[in-house]
C-alpha cells in the first residue's frame, strides 16, 4: 500500500487543540459579531441552531478566502466530509460520515442548486456566479430528499436578480491556471421583471508529464446561465425561469504508476473527454400568507464523449424532474411549522462501448410522497416528524455481446423524528433517528465478465444526539454531535478494473463524534474550525457472486478517520479610508483512508495548508494574494490495481502560487 507521512509540524495537534467548525468567521467587512444562521436546504427557512439535526453554512466570503472554485473543493471548509473526482469530475465520490458514494453513477450526497437537483455528471461542478452560500445538511436526508441523500445534502444558493443594477467579477491568475466568474443582473421593468447572467471559466494546466514527454492531466470548465425573475412588488408571484449551459474539455483521466508518483509521471494510455452539459429551471412560488406553495421543474442534459485508456465509451444522460410542494411561513408564529409535497423524476440513461458492440440503456422513474412537520411544543421544546414514500421503476435493456431486457420495481418508506429541547437560550439539545435508502437496479456497465446485471436496494438506519451553543453575545457557535448507522446491503462497484461493476456486500456500520466551532473572541480576530472522527466498517461483508470472499472488518473505502479544517483570519484596519487588511491561514487534515474494500491500497494521512492575505478596499473591491499547499504535498485521491501494470493513481494538487481580485459594482 502507497503511504505519505505528514510533515511539517503537528498541525492536526493544533486544530484538535482549537476545537472546530466551517463558517467563516466574518460574515461582512465590518462585521463585528457572528449572524444567526438560516438555511434554506430543509425546503423551508429555518434557524439552524433550532434544528434536530447537524447543519453547516459557508458564504461566500469564505468560499474565497479557501479558493473553493468548485463543489470538489468544499470538503476544504466542511469536516467530516472527503469530496475526489475518481477517474474524472462525472464520477464524483462523496464521503460524509463514513457514507460512502461507491457506485459512481449514483453518488450518497444529493447537489442542489436554487432549489433544482443537479444531474449526477455535474455533481463537482464549477460554483456559479453570484453565490451567496453553500448548505450543508448532514444525513440520512431520506425522509425529505429520498433515494441518494444518505450522506446528506449540499445546497447552493446564489442571490436572485432584483432591483438593484449591479454587475461584478472575480478573477484569479495562478502557476497551475486561471479562472474566474462574472455576474451581471438588471431590472428589466422595475419593481416587476429582473434578469440577470452568470459566466465562469476554471482553466487548469496540465499536471503530469507521460512516459513519452506529453503533458497532459489539465482540465477546461466553461459554464454559463441566464435567468428571467418575474417578481412584482406587493405581488404573491416569485417565478424564475433559468437556462444555463457547461463545457469541461480534460484529459484528468491520466494516472501515475506509484514508483513515477514524485515525478508525476503518467502512464501513457489515450485518456480524453469532452462533458457538454444544458440545463433548464422553473422556480415557482406563491405567498398564501400563511404558507407558500413552490413548483420547481428541472431538465438537464449531458453527453459524455470519452476515451480512458485507449477504449472509447460514450455516455448520454438526461433527467427531467417535478417538485410541487407547500411549506409554512416561519413569520407566522404558528406552533407548527410544515412542509409538504410531491416529487417525479425521469431518467434516461445510454451507454456505448463501440470496441465490443455493446450498448446498454436504462429508463427510471420515481415517484415520491413526503412531509416534514416541527411542532413547537413549549417555548423550548420542538418535536420533528418527517416521512417520505419513494417508488421507482426501472427497465433495462442491453445489445451486443451480452443481450438482455429487464424491468424492476422498488419501494420505500423512510420516516424520521427529532427532538430538540432549549436548556437554556444559550444552550440547545437535540436526539434525532433518521432513515435513508438507495434503490435497487441496473449496473449500467454492463460487459460479458459481470457475475451480476441486477442489485437490491441499500437502507440506513441513523440514530444521532447533539449539543448546540450560541452566546447571546453573538460571539461564539459550537456544535457538538455523535452518530450511529447501519446500512444493510451495500452498494459498491466490485472487481477489479476495467471489469467492475455495481453489486450488495452486505452490511456497514458508521459511527463518530464531529465538533464545529466558529468564534469571534476580538472584533479581530476571527475562528472557525471543525474537527471530526468516523469509523466505518463492513460489519458482515456478503458478496453473492464471489461468496468466497470476506473483506468484514475491513474500513469502507474513501472513508478517513479523522477529517479537520482550520481558519484564521485577523483584520488590520489601515489609516486614512484605506481599508482593511486581512491575512489568513487555514488547514485541511485527511486521515489515512483506502480506494478498495481490500484495504491494500491507498493514501495515508496528510495535512494541506494554505496562507494568503487579502485587502478589502471596501464592500465593492478586494485584492488577495494566496498560496495552497504551501509545503508541495504529494498526495493522491483516486488509485486502483490495474492487471499487469500494478497500483495506479491520481494526485492532488501541488503548491499553488496565485493572486485573486473580486469587484461588485
Amino acid at each position: 500500500m502507497m503511504r505519505h507521512s505528514l510533515s511539517g509540524v503537528s498541525l492536526l495537534a493544533l486544530a484538535v487543540s482549537l476545537s472546530p467548525t466551517s463558517v467563516l468567521a466574518e460574515d461582512t467587512a465590518t462585521a463585528s459579531t457572528l449572524e444567526p444562521i438560516i438555511i434554506t436546504a430543509t425546503k423551508r427557512s429555518e434557524d439552524y441552531f433550532l434544528l434536530p439535526s447537524t447543519a453547516d453554512i459557508a458564504n461566500a466570503d469564505a468560499l474565497l478566502s479557501r479558493g473553493i472554485d468548485t463543489v470538489a473543493d468544499l470538503d476544504r471548509i466542511f469536516p467530516d466530509v472527503n469530496i475526489r473526482s475518481r477517474s474524472s469530475r462525472a464520477y464524483a465520490n462523496f464521503t460524509i460520515r463514513g457514507q460512502a458514494s461507491l457506485d459512481f453513477y449514483n453518488p450518497s450526497t444529493q447537489v442542489y442548486v436554487d432549489g433544482l437537483p443537479q444531474d449526477s455528471f455535474n455533481l463537482t461542478r464549477a460554483l456559479p456566479g453570484g453565490v451567496e452560500n453553500v448548505e450543508l445538511l448532514y444525513g440520512p436526508q431520506g425522509s425529505l430528499y429520498g433515494r441518494g441523500a444518505i450522506g446528506g445534502v449540499i445546497n447552493i444558493v446564489t442571490r436572485k436578480p432584483d432591483n438593484e443594477a449591479r454587475f461584478g467579477f472575480d478573477a484569479n491568475l495562478t502557476n497551475e491556471g486561471a479562472g474566474g466568474t462574472f455576474h451581471a443582473s438588471t431590472p428589466l421593468i422595475e419593481d416587476v421583471l429582473y434578469g440577470d447572467v452568470n459566466l465562469s471559466l476554471l482553466d487548469t494546466k496540465d499536471m503530469y508529464t507521460t512516459t513519452t514527454g506529453a503533458d497532459v492531466g489539465g482540465t477546461r470548465n466553461v459554464n454559463g446561465q441566464v435567468r428571467l425573475r418575474y417578481a412584482p412588488t406587493d405581488s404573491p408571484w416569485d417565478v424564475t425561469i433559468s437556462g444555463g449551459r457547461g463545457q469541461v474539455s480534460s484529459t484528468e483521466e491520466y494516472f501515475v504508476l506509484e514508483s513515477m508518483l514524485e515525478d508525476r509521471i503518467a502512464f501513457d494510455a489515450p485518456s480524453e473527454y469532452d462533458l457538454d452539459t444544458w440545463n433548464f429551471g422553473i422556480n415557482a412560488a406563491y405567498d398564501l400568507g400563511f404558507a407558500t406553495v413552490t413548483a420547481l421543474t428541472g431538465y438537464q442534459k449531458s453527453d459524455l464523449d470519452r476515451t480512458v485508456f485507449g477504449t472509447y465509451t460514450p455516455e448520454k444522460q438526461w433527467t427531467l424532474s417535478q417538485e410541487l410542494r407547500i411549506a409554512s411561513n416561519p413569520d407566522q408564529g404558528s406552533p407548527v411549522d410544515y412542509v409538504a409535497g410531491l416529487y417525479y423524476q425521469h431518467l434516461d440513461f445510454t451507454r456505448a462501448v463501440p470496441v465490443a458492440s455493446q450498448t446498454s440503456r436504462q429508463k427510471i422513474d420515481s415517484y415520491a410522497l413526503f412531509g416534514d412537520v416541527t411542532w413547537h411544543a413549549t417555548d423550548r421544546l420542538d418535536v420533528s416528524p418527517g416521512l417520505r414514500l419513494d417508488y421507482e421503476r426501472a427497465s433495462a435493456e442491453a445489445v451486443g455481446g451480452v443481450n438482455f431486457s429487464d424491468d424492476n420495481a422498488f419501494t420505500a418508506l423512510s420516516p424520521k423524528l427529532g427532538v430538540s429541547y432549549g436548556l437554556t437560550d444559550e444552550w440547545r439539545v437535540y436526539g434525532l433517528l433518521s432513515t435513508g435508502f438507495k434503490a435497487g437496479g441496473f449496473t449500467r456497465n454492463v460487459t460479458s465478465a459481470n457475475n451480476a446485471f441486477t442489485y437490491d436496494p441499500q437502507h440506513t438506519y441513523n440514530g444521532e444526539v447533539g449539543l448546540k451553543y450560541r452566546d447571546e453575545a453573538g460571539l461564539m457557535e459550537v456544535q457538538l454531535s455523535a452518530y450511529y448507522n447501519v446500512t444493510k446491503d451495500y452498494q459498491m462497484f466490485v472487481d477489479v478494473q476495467p471489469w467492475q461493476y455495481l453489486q450488495n456486500v452486505g452490511e456497514v456500520t458508521a459511527k463518530g463524534i464531529d465538533l464545529k466551532v466558529r468564534a469571534k473572541p476580538t472584533e479581530e480576530l476571527g475562528i472557525t474550525a471543525g474537527l471530526a472522527y468516523n469509523h466505518t466498517r463492513f460489519t458482515d461483508y456478503d458478496n453473492p457472486v464471489a461468496p468466497g470472499t470476506d473483506f468484514t472488518g475491513n474500513t469502507v473505502p474513501y472513508a478517513p478517520e479523522f477529517t479537520a479544517n482550520l481558519l484564521f483570519d485577523y483584520r488590520f484596519e489601515l489609516e486614512s479610508g484605506r481599508g482593511v487588511l486581512v491575512p489568513y491561514a487555514g488547514l485541511t487534515y485527511v486521515s489515512e483512508h483506502y480506494f478498495d474494500e481490500t484495504n491494500t491500497i491507498g493514501q495515508k494521512g496528510y495535512a494541506l495548508v494554505d496562507l494568503g492575505v487579502k485587502w478589502e478596499l471596501d464592500d465593492k473591491v478586494t485584492a488577495e494574494a494566496f498560496v495552497t499547499n504551501v509545503f508541495d504535498k504529494t498526495y493522491t485521491t483516486y488509485g486502483f490495481q490495474y492487471p499487469g501494470l500494478g497500483n495506479l493513481y491520481q494526485l492532488g494538487q501541488g503548491r499553488t502560487i496565485g493572486g485573486r481580485i473580486n469587484m461588485t459594482f
